[in-house]
């Protein structure tokens, strides 16, 4: 299976990979796949930086619909590079049960 991730851009010049496909196995749990895979993809920052993760939307739509509560399932906090925690909303659960093929991470505020 295959959810393709957009994510917000954070300054210039880092727009080079703002998408990214990943496969993910049936059954796969989402604060795995965050942690070890997603977090990968979000840039490095200079110190704390949480991500909101967005399932069923991407940066093509309006904000307000692509940000809406409704689609908010997790953060992931990075420092520098590194992550280091996932909070999932509603408790961990396999991708596959969002029942989407999107997903966008942007800087929580």
């Amino acid at each position: 299976m295959v959810i393709t991730a957009t994510r917000e851009s954070i300054c210039n010049g880092d727009d080079y990979q703002k998408v990214k496909t990943f496969d993910y196995q049936q059954g796969e749990m989402l604060s795995s796949f965050l942690k070890f895979r997603v977090a990968e993809y979000l840039p490095s920052t200079r110190g704390l930086t949480v991500w909101a993760i967005y399932m069923g939307s991407n940066e093509n739509q309006p904000t307000l619909e692509r940000e809406s509560a409704e689609k908010k399932v997790a953060f992931i906090h990075k420092i520098d590079d590194r992550c280091l925690k996932v909070e999932i909303r509603g408790g961990d659960r396999p991708v596959s049960s969002f029942n989407t093929d999107e997903m966008y991470c942007a800087v929580y505020r």
